[in-house]
């Protein structure tokens, strides 16, 4: 009787997940995405910081360069919420206007090395031999070289050449450039390892066998296979190019005022913290939290996008 009652359950089961509607990896990883309350809300606030970035001009109370002298480093009050700072500009609203600059500069350069790093390391996985082993070298001499000293040298070295003559856009495309040329090289060592790993499996050897195009193999077959980890990287990247043009505006090779970013707020308030503390918090804080928001989207996708997470 209890053989029978078993037999039965199993029947059961296997008619489900027979008739279980199948669901690709995206949406598995999706749905899995969809159960992590932190990624989830954090997906929500960064989506919120670029509506603001972009909106920066309606929503922001006052023009990011209007003085009002007679309100000079004045604190928080209900007519300036953050307060301002020392030429009397409404600080809430140059932070709005910042959040443009750096999620801008953030987001490009990272776009920038995803399409630099993914081609440079499919070409060196892909095609192997000596030419992955010179490829390699070069990736490992750029990477032995301190990020920030090479980033450094870049924009010096952009700034020197005076390409542009309007400051701003000389200071923004030196800054997406240097974070650029940066940022390739570790992407470059995923993308690799990703395409030796995926080239040896059996539908890559069955579209070789079929006599596809190689360049054909790798667009349609390999790069798909591999976007996994290469958007989980991503993620983790955004977070870092905006730590990299905070610093880079706050040593003062960035963007310099009355031009705003979260990193020239927080090196004007830096030189005024004892007195004024609200001008460095305030900048600070919205670098801090956008950065964390990033790095609980970037966990949340890394476990998302697992496989071995399936079901769970």
């Amino acid at each position: 009787m209890s053989s029978t009652i078993t037999m039965a359950v199993a029947k059961t089961e296997s008619v489900e997940i027979l008739n279980k509607p199948s669901r690709s990896l995206w949406e598995d990883a999706f749905i899995r995405l969809k159960k992590n309350k932190a990624a989830m809300l954090s997906s929500y606030f960064i989506l919120f910081i670029c509506l603001v970035a972009v909106f920066a001009e309606a929503l922001s109370p006052y023009p990011f360069d209007a003085q009002y002298m007679d309100k000079v480093l004045q604190t928080p009050t209900w007519q300036h919420w953050l307060g301002t700072d020392a030429l009397g500009r409404d600080l809430f609203s140059r932070i709005i206007y910042g959040a443009r600059m750096s999620m801008a500069v953030a987001i490009y350069t990272s776009l920038i090395s995803l399409v630099i790093g993914a081609v440079y390391g499919a070409i060196s996985g892909w095609m192997g031999g000596q030419l992955d082993s010179f490829m390699m070298r070069v990736v490992d001499i750029l990477y032995s070289i301190p990020t920030m000293v090479l980033l450094i040298l870049v924009k010096v070295i952009f700034d020197a050449a005076n390409i542009f003559e309007d400051p701003e856009r000389k200071a923004y495309f030196g800054i997406v450039l240097a974070l650029s040329l940066v940022g390739w090289v570790t992407l470059a060592r995923v993308v690799r390892g990703q395409v030796l790993q995926v080239k040896q499996m059996t539908y890559v050897e069955a579209a070789r066998a079929l006599g596809a195009n190689p360049f054909w193999i790798v667009i349609r077959h390999v790069m798909p296979n591999i976007l996994g980890p290469i958007v989980v990287l991503l993620t983790f990247q955004i977070p870092s190019n905006i730590l990299f043009e905070s610093f880079l505006s706050f040593i003062g090779l960035g963007l310099q005022p009355p031009f705003s970013s979260w990193g020239v707020l927080a090196s004007s308030g830096w030189q005024t913290m004892r007195s004024f503390p609200h001008l460095i918090i305030f900048p600070s804080t919205a670098i801090f939290i956008t950065m964390l928001a990033f790095n609980f989207l970037g966990d949340g996708l890394r476990d998302a996008l697992d496989p071995q997470m399936k079901g769970r």
